[in-house]
Formats: C-alpha cells, sequence, structure tokens
C-alpha cells in the first residue's frame, strides 16, 4: 500500500468513526458508504475519459461572467467503467440487509428482465432527467434513492477525473462571484473554509470539484446581503456554520478547516454533520442538492 492510500484509509476510518458516533444514520447505511468509498477512489485512479476540445469550452469571456467551462449534460466520463461499477455496487447494496436488499434484488431482477438499463440510468443523471429515478422512488418507498445511489456512485469516478484534468483549463483570476461549480455549472452540496485567510470553497454535487467561492454569499441565489444571511452554530459541532438565506431559503453547511485538527472529505463530511440538516431543515429552510452518494 502507498504512502497516499495509507494517509486515505486513515482519514476514512476517523471520518466513520465520526460518523458513527452521532449514532443517527442506520449502521447499514453507514457500511454502505464504507465499502463504496475505497471502491470509487480506485476506480478514479483507472478511468478513462477522453476531453473536450477546448473550442467546444466556454471563453473566458463566458466564464467571467458566469458560464461554466462544459454543460453538465456534456461533461466528460467513462460510460463503459460507471457500467461496470454499476452491478460491483449493486451487490454491495444488496449485502447491507433490509431495505436496500430489498432494493437491490428487484433493480437486479429488472436489469435481467430487461426492464432496467443501467446505461439509462447512467445517461439520465448527467442529463438531469428525473424521470426514471422519480419512477423507482415510487416503487421503493423504503430505499427511494436506491437507483440514484447506483448511478452517482457509478459516475462519480470518472466525473472527479475528468474534473480534476479540466481544472487546468479554469482562466487565471476567475472571479468567485457565483456559487455554482466553474466547470459543470451545478451547485456545491457543502462547502468549507481553508488556509489562514479563511478562503471559502464549494464541493460540487455533481463533478466533486472543489472550486473558490464567494466568502459572504448564498452560493445558491449569490445573495449578498448579510442582513438576509443568517449564521447559527451547535456546541456539539464546533468548527461548524449552518449558513441560511433569508432570500432563497436555502442552506449550507460550512466547515471552518482552520479550526478543525482533520483532513477534509467532503462526502463523509457532510454525513458526519447530518444533524444539522435535520435541524435547518426542521426551521422550514432547504437543500437544494443531494449528497454525494445521491440521496
Amino acid at each position: 500500500m502507498h504512502a497516499d492510500d495509507q494517509v486515505f484509509v486513515r482519514l476514512m476510518e476517523s471520518k466513520m468513526a465520526d460518523i458513527r458516533a452521532t449514532d443517527i444514520l442506520p449502521e447499514e447505511l453507514v457500511n454502505l458508504v464504507e465499502q463504496v468509498l475505497p471502491v470509487q477512489m480506485r476506480a478514479r485512479d483507472e478511468a478513462l475519459v477522453t476531453l473536450p476540445d477546448p473550442s467546444s469550452c466556454a471563453t473566458p469571456e463566458a466564464m467571467f461572467a458566469g458560464s461554466p467551462l462544459i454543460l453538465r449534460e456534456t461533461f466528460p466520463h467513462d460510460l463503459d467503467q460507471a457500467l461496470s461499477l454499476f452491478p460491483i455496487l449493486l451487490d454491495i447494496l444488496g449485502g447491507t440487509g433490509g431495505a436496500a436488499s430489498h432494493a437491490a434484488d428487484t433493480l437486479r431482477a429488472a436489469i435481467a428482465s430487461g426492464e432496467l438499463d443501467p446505461a439509462q440510468a447512467l445517461r439520465a443523471l448527467p442529463a438531469g432527467d428525473d424521470t426514471l429515478f422519480a419512477a423507482w422512488r415510487q416503487r421503493l418507498p423504503e430505499s427511494p434513492r436506491a437507483l440514484s445511489f447506483l448511478a452517482a456512485s457509478a459516475l462519480w469516478p470518472s466525473l472527479n477525473a475528468a474534473a480534476l484534468a479540466l481544472a487546468e483549463r479554469l482562466p487565471e483570476n476567475l472571479p468567485h462571484e457565483h456559487g455554482h461549480c466553474p466547470l459543470c455549472g451545478s451547485l456545491p452540496y457543502i462547502s468549507f473554509l481553508r488556509q489562514k485567510e479563511g478562503l471559502r470553497f464549494g464541493s460540487c454535487s455533481f463533478c466533486g470539484f472543489e472550486h473558490r467561492i464567494r466568502r459572504i454569499s448564498c452560493p445558491y441565489c449569490d445573495e449578498t446581503d448579510t442582513a438576509k444571511l443568517k449564521l447559527f452554530r451547535v456546541e456539539e459541532y464546533p468548527g461548524v456554520v449552518v449558513g441560511v438565506c433569508e432570500t432563497c431559503s436555502m442552506y449550507v453547511k460550512t466547515l471552518d478547516f482552520r479550526e478543525l485538527d482533520k483532513g477534509l472529505l467532503p462526502c463523509l463530511d457532510d454525513m458526519a454533520t447530518v444533524a444539522l440538516d435535520v435541524l435547518a431543515q426542521g426551521q422550514g429552510y432547504k437543500r437544494p442538492t443531494l449528497s454525494a452518494w445521491g440521496f
């Protein structure tokens, strides 16, 4: 095992311990994520993505005006890899027990009969087409996000590999006036502060790219009026604030890694602070994105 792999394993183990310590999420769900994340990280290193010709990307002028480099529906990814990961992830889902296992069995039977084509789900997700996923949410009420979890988890490795490569094409001195991802235009699902200056970054809910966003603003509607932006903290979660926007009624969690003596794994940090989602939603605020896991 390489040194980087060892660092990742220790970091993941620490984050999983934090998640379990909250005693909020079902153990089956925690076990599922714990098994899937290493599969994704290995797959990211093996993904084969073809980057688009620069002439088909947004111009620097358009990006400075707020356009993403590439539209989400045409964002490069490795469909063959995602198709190969789909049954692996389906087997992991089936081994978790309970409603998830039932969902996995139902999806597996639908694939075998030709009723469900995994490729259709893998194409629908980047296109933002919720029709197929909505139908399966109705069919699997006890595990409504099973199909979106499988699609998002299978696509993430190559989407993130593409994002890391495409980041080199971002214009220098790109302003951070908008909260959306400069690569694909999707919204962040969580934000965090880094470096002594407290630079704020968002984690893209689609490609996983960590991008700079404006420190005092709503990442969803770009509101900057501090009278309409409120923050609250919970003593049990030091270094974490929830920002709510009275303009769009959305909220976002922000982790201050200047205060937290921990490494960053946004997809797990999000899960470890799910109690704050419950609190914010209980006060009537909404989260416009799913987690990195599609649920």
